[in-house]
């Protein structure tokens, strides 16, 4: 069987947007944005605990979270945000519960006041990064962290 000239020109465009839509189809799912959750406690005692015995102003307490990203994230992904809330919000555990810097009143006199969304100003990223926060109660809580990863 031979190809005619006219059969190439048919099939050499179709050839061409198939090969160029698997060119151009985008990254993987694993190199794509994500998004995790880590949960800590905030009371002193427990394991994996954010209280500080470092005193803050106003009374209160520091608190420091270290965030690292788990070992099946790859290794061209980091850190590029990092989204604070606590559990149960209407708690007064919660309540007295705040993110340095905050108005900058209660977290400016830390040596390392963090900005959380500066962790996308680092190239090539961080794979792990210390969150601080502030307290007045020593109460159980849950400080929970939602992590923006990308490469």
């Amino acid at each position: 069987m031979r190809i005619t000239i006219r059969q190439l020109f048919i099939t050499l465009p179709a050839t061409i947007v198939v090969l160029l839509l698997v060119a151009f189809a985008g990254p993987a799912p694993a190199l794509a944005q994500q998004n995790i959750q880590v949960d800590f406690p905030k009371k002193a005692g427990l394991p994996n605990s954010c209280m500080t015995t470092e005193k803050a102003g106003n009374g209160g307490t520091y608190l420091r979270c270290r965030i690292v990203l788990p070992s099946g994230i790859p290794a061209n992904m980091f850190i590029r945000a990092v989204f604070f809330s606590c559990h149960p919000g209407d708690g007064p555990a919660c309540s007295a519960t705040r993110e340095c810097p905050g108005t900058g009143a209660i977290c400016d006199r830390h040596p390392n006041p963090i900005e959380p969304v500066g962790y996308n100003a680092f190239s090539p990223g961080l794979r792990a990064v210390d969150w601080w926060g502030w307290t007045t109660d020593t109460g159980d809580a849950t400080l929970r962290f939602d992590v923006t990863v990308a490469p």
